[in-house]
């Protein structure tokens, strides 16, 4: 067979698949000329694909010998969004790539797509990710100064997941080359801060926070490019301001500061065209995006700017927001034994004290909702308990609490007992949800969808603030709908409703109100949502979420007949709509479905989706992002066959 008929017949996806006895050799020998551009990319996927593995492993280390820039790039763009290279291939096609990365006579593109590709294959082949710590650690400082910024960043994400000091050196010595200067002092500054945030003493958190303000600072004054680095130290000098004791009245401008960084941070964070590379260091890109946004809304949200209170509450957001957006920023998804992205790969930080804070913040308001109950005699004692406890922990001093617990449950205990179990269930929800926010790839994916379609709505696309606004309220929404398709009623019973199939007693709106609202108060939207609003459109909104100029509603309802999300929206929507017409033109509207689907609920990926809607022949399109939740519910044990539906 003719060579251009062969790779013809590769790159056709609806082609006759069979190499008609051609070797390995041969295959390997046909592609060299046929490596470079579009087409070397297509004919990398094609190989990596093909049905006879033995006569194409050859072929495809060929094709990663020969790749050109366009070609490199595009393969190492196929490795981040998950193209699946089989276990057999992998370490010899790892080593292509980290020689041509070593390879100094190829254009410093060429040589950091190859660089990233193979810290891609690196993160399921051992062997191979000590080969690529070997070459980063004998990087020669007078190579190349844009290969050595691209390297410098891929030493970054290796460090996050693979702590080494000889690393670090190495990053310390990129950091003295001009061109590698900033990107090499941000990821030593992130991995100071990582040390910061994980530490168990306040001594260890004030030196490492220190150390990271200092090289973020480097970073600055290295470029005038980064507005990550600014952003960073901002947060920091807040941080090592309350560490220190050096709590002054400067708090309301220290806050100015920190969420005028934010948002002009999130303006490089946007979402493009592209899908994110779900593989790569830019994983979560969108998370890091709107955790950023979440920290500014939270830190303007604060009342009291100048008390010694203010200070603690501004320092606990600040830290559980960075362990959010460091560990967006840092997270990998790691190929299973079979090629496909299964397990998710995080940093190796304290994840504990977000817990807690995030635990005590519910407390914190459940407590405030109970104030006056005969059940909490001692209510301000209790609070002055909780604030013990946040200082402790953002302060990084050893927990109180007995060995094995941890200081929210400590202070549980002084409840009476009738009210421990439901104070409890309620942090423990919390806790699924934030595990479901940080490791679900599905949810992310999810959360995407719904961003991208909100980019054709003229507030979102024009307006940066609205679009960070929304964005924390869209996470903080699929999250709670993400909880409440996978919490059981042995674990929260206020899911209960969810699973009550009495045709002659359905569950109300109102139970969806309260358990979406009781979710809200234990949230980072607690201090800028309020239930039961008036005089929005002329009527009464079920919650309300507001920030400086900016309001935006989500309206709840049941619905009874099989409908569609559009159907949803058609029937809806023109009252969601209503209440937006003086403010941005961005609603979310929650239905409880109540359609039997013999006791199942679809897919999550079903059951959010944005529409875009008009009314009283207004030229404002409305954007109303629906979230459906599934009533009249089976456990998985119990749901019949005849739930399945093809």
């Amino acid at each position: 067979m003719a060579t251009s008929d062969l790779i013809r017949r590769l790159l056709d996806e609806d082609g006759d698949q069979d190499l008609d006895g051609t070797s390995s050799d041969e295959l390997a020998a046909a592609v060299v000329d046929h490596s470079t551009e579009v087409e070397g990319a297509c004919l990398f996927v094609a190989l990596a694909a093909h049905p006879q593995a033995e006569a194409t492993q050859n072929a495809l280390v060929a094709v990663a010998q020969n790749a050109d820039v366009l070609a490199m790039m595009e393969i190492a763009s196929w490795l981040g969004h998950g193209g699946q290279i089989r276990p057999s291939h992998r370490t010899g096609l790892g080593r292509a790539f980290l020689g041509r990365a070593s390879d100094r006579s190829l254009d410093y593109g060429t040589r950091s797509q190859a660089l990233k590709a193979a810290m891609i294959m690196a993160q399921s082949e051992r062997s191979l990710l000590r080969r690529l710590q070997a070459d980063i650690l004998d990087l020669d400082l007078s190579d190349d100064g844009f290969y050595l910024r691209h390297a410098a960043r891929v030493a970054g994400a290796v460090l996050a997941h693979e702590p080494a000091d000889d690393l670090r050196n190495k990053l310390t010595e990129l950091a003295g080359v001009e061109d590698a200067e900033d990107e090499a002092a941000v990821e030593l500054g992130l991995d100071a801060l990582r040390t910061g945030l994980g530490a168990t003493t306040p001594e260890t958190a004030l030196d490492a926070f220190g150390q990271a303000r200092d090289w973020f600072a480097r970073a600055e004054e290295a470029t005038e490019a980064r507005p990550d680095a600014r952003l960073y130290r901002n947060c920091l000098d807040v941080l090592v301001a309350f560490q220190e004791g050096r709590t002054g009245d400067d708090l309301s401008d220290r806050i100015d500061t920190v969420t005028r960084s934010a948002f002009e941070y999130t303006a490089f964070l946007t979402v493009d065209d592209r899908e994110p590379e779900t593989s790569s260091w830019l994983a979560a890109k969108d998370l890091e995006r709107v955790h950023w946004t979440s920290l500014a809304l939270r830190l303007g949200a604060v009342a009291d700017k100048f008390s010694r209170s203010a200070w603690l509450k501004v320092a606990a957001v600040m830290e559980e927001e960075l362990l959010s957006v460091y560990a967006a920023s840092r997270t990998m998804f790691r190929r299973g034994s079979d090629g496909g992205l299964e397990q998710v790969v995080r940093p190796r930080i304290v994840g504990a004290m977000q817990r807690e804070l995030r635990s005590l913040d519910i407390l914190e308001h459940w407590i405030e909702e109970n104030a006056g109950s005969a059940y909490l005699p001692e209510a301000r004692s209790l609070g002055d308990l909780v604030d013990q406890a946040r200082a402790d922990l953002v302060t990084h001093r050893p927990f109180e609490a007995a060995a094995g617990s941890s200081p929210t449950a400590a202070i549980i205990e002084h409840l009476p007992a009738p009210v421990r179990e439901t104070v409890s269930a309620r942090i423990e929800a919390d806790a699924i949800t934030l595990y479901d926010e940080t490791v679900s790839r599905t949810v992310d994916e999810v959360l995407r969808t719904a961003l991208a379609g909100l980019a054709g709505n003229i507030d979102y696309k024009e307006r940066k603030e609205v679009r960070s606004f929304f964005d924390v309220l869209v996470l903080e929404v699929t999250r709670f709908v993400v909880s409440r398709y996978n919490l059981s009623k042995a674990t929260f019973p206020g899911v209960s409703y969810l699973f009550n199939r009495d045709a002659a007693n359905p569950p109300l709106e109102g139970e969806l109100q309260h358990d979406f609202v009781n979710f809200l108060m234990g949230s980072r939207l607690a201090d800028i949502c309020r239930p039961e609003a008036r005089d929005l459109g002329g009527g009464r909104v079920d919650v309300l979420f507001s920030h400086k100029w900016m309001r935006t509603t989500s309206e709840l309802k049941r619905s009874f007949p099989k409908l569609t999300l559009s159907d949803l929206v058609d029937r809806y929507g023109p009252q969601a709509i209503s209440y937006q017409g003086t403010n941005i033109a961005l609603c979310m509207l929650m239905v409880l479905d109540l359609h039997d689907r013999a006791g199942a609920q679809p897919d999550i990926r079903d059951q959010i989706g944005v529409h875009h809607r008009t009314v009283a022949d207004s030229s404002v399109e409305t954007a109303v992002i629906l979230f459906r939740v599934q009533g009249k519910r089976h456990t998985p044990s119990d749901v019949p066959q005849a739930a399945l539906t093809s």
